[in-house]
């Protein structure tokens, strides 16, 4: 009884309450307007026409107007109200303006040279790769002075996360989507108290959205009174917003500006399989420390400051730790985000430019398939000029809808010459791609429509460095515990079929 009054009266229930009053609202004030039929009748014939031609010239993508079209043709009122609402994420112009001042002043901060001529030199071709990333990412810059480490599984990361926050001396940053109270998180929780109390200044920001069924309302006051500054990433609130659309499922942990930890892993008992779901949890990360660290510090504190509102002196966070030793590679710590915070969409163009360009092989991890017509069209070309293209999807879906979509990718690709394969011990969460021994990416974006365009996220990208060729061997690895998909597997059944159809349609809108 008391957990069932907790739930009624928390502050997730009684906002969704306050939403569904605002629905309830609306639809009688449109039983009002009925009345008046005949002018609605032609008030909707000419808002039709005229939002499917605004929508069919827009500078948008293809995948994107079909939807709109379809929703605006059979709702033109409020189709035309959604389509302006939820194209783009609507920041206020304060709100933009202090973002692009927020970046200006963290670059001024970022005294690293930046290291694009340098990879000139050693490969023009990969220094256009680069340059890709680079122009579409205000905050990027190619780093040397770094090493880095790559774990295939999350009790590896978290066991060494843990040991470099027992040792942190200066400051410590961690941005989730996802917190949860268990194992992972209270022994984590557990070291940053003491940290603080030994004068270490810890932040913690985590996605309220994410965060809804696993914290605690208002679990920042909790931290705040720990000595823990905390934000709550577009916190949930009684009314419809466009933010809660664009969720922060960044990954991100920086201990003293000397080193970083980016990957698919959450701070959750799942992630490190304390606690079993859908088989064994397969997730992995990277770890890198030196010069393109000041990258990550970049990427949080840039979040931050748009989520708080408070603005840091970055000079005192992005002062470069010596580096002793370097592998010799390239990095280049990048973040994804939706309109206008990203005006192009910066983790589809990163896939895009390595699949383009593949020679080889190219490998590619993702626990979601759902991608648009560029990649498909892009992954298929790379097949049909000779490359080893080779995608890994969990066997065991956390989803039902999002596995029939994800298959659902499976024929047309096959028939292009990709390999699919699942991995049969579980759930596959990782975020890979690794190409020709030179080229890796990994990160927190997924291959679907929500990280590739509405989702704040981050990757780090990797030329020439050792750990390409660690997320390499470890791919096969995982490649031994999965099984191909022929063409007859990959046949959808009725219903499947039915399920896609309706939720293609809006897939790029979800």
């Amino acid at each position: 009884m008391r957990k069932l009054y907790k739930i009624i009266f928390s502050r997730y229930a009684i906002c969704a309450l306050m939403l569904a009053a605002e629905v309830v609202l609306s639809v009688l004030f449109c039983m009002y307007a009925m009345q008046y039929y005949a002018v609605l009748v032609a008030v909707y014939i000419a808002v039709m026409l005229i939002s499917i031609v605004g929508v069919m010239n827009a500078d948008a993508n293809p995948d994107h107007k079909l939807p709109w079209l379809v929703i605006i043709a059979c709702f033109p009122l409020v189709g035309l109200i959604a389509y302006s609402i939820f194209r783009y994420r609507r920041m206020t112009r304060g709100e933009e303006r202090r973002m692009r001042e927020s970046f200006r002043s963290i670059n001024e901060a970022n005294g690293v040279e930046d290291k694009l001529a340098l990879l000139g030199i050693r490969d023009s071709a990969a220094a256009g790769k680069a340059h890709a990333v680079l122009q579409d990412d205000e905050l990027a810059k190619v780093y040397t002075g770094t090493a880095s480490r790559y774990f295939s599984e999350g009790r590896e990361l978290y066991d060494s996360l843990l040991s470099d926050v027992l040792s942190a001396e200066k400051f410590i940053f961690l941005e989730y989507f996802i917190i949860e109270e268990g194992v992972m998180w209270d022994g984590l929780l557990s070291v940053l108290k003491e940290k603080v109390a030994a004068g270490v200044e810890v932040r913690v920001m985590y996605d309220d959205f994410g965060c809804m069924s696993t914290l605690p309302s208002r679990y920042d006051r909790r931290l705040e009174r720990c000595g823990i500054r905390c934000c709550r990433f577009s916190k949930v609130s009684p009314h419809f917003r466009t933010v809660y659309n664009n969720r922060d499922h960044r990954k991100i942990a920086v201990i003293d500006g000397r080193v970083g930890y980016t990957g698919g892993v959450n701070l959750a008992d799942e992630y490190i399989n304390e606690k079993l779901r859908f088989g064994h949890w397969k997730d992995g990360g990277v770890r890198i420390s030196g010069d393109a660290t000041v990258g990550l510090v970049a990427l949080f504190l840039s979040l931050w400051e748009l989520a708080s509102g408070e603005r840091d002196d970055a000079k005192e966070y992005m002062a470069s730790a010596s580096q002793t030793s370097s592998d010799g590679g390239f990095y280049i710590p990048y973040g994804s985000g939706p309109f206008p915070a990203y005006p192009r969409p910066v983790g589809k163009n990163v896939l895009l430019n390595i699949i383009n360009q593949a020679h080889r092989y190219l490998y590619l991890t993702t626990p979601y398939l759902i991608i648009d017509y560029d990649l498909t069209e892009a992954l298929r070309g790379a097949a049909a000029r000779g490359v080893d293209v080779r995608i890994i999807t969990p066997g065991v879906a956390d989803k039902r809808i999002v596995k029939v979509m994800t298959k659902s990718s499976y024929p047309y690709l096959i028939e292009g010459g990709v390999r699919i394969f699942e991995y049969t011990r579980g759930f596959i969460h990782e975020k890979t791609v690794v190409s020709d021994d030179l080229y890796a990416t990994v990160g927190t974006i997924n291959l679907d429509y929500r990280s590739l365009v509405h989702h704040y996220e981050d990757g780090v990208w990797m030329y020439g460095t050792p750990t390409v060729l660690n997320i390499r061997d470890s791919y096969m690895k995982t490649l031994a515990d999965s099984r191909e998909i022929g063409e007859r597997e990959a046949r959808l059944g009725i219903l499947e079929r039915l399920v896609r159809n309706a939720v293609r349609l809006v897939a790029p809108l979800l």
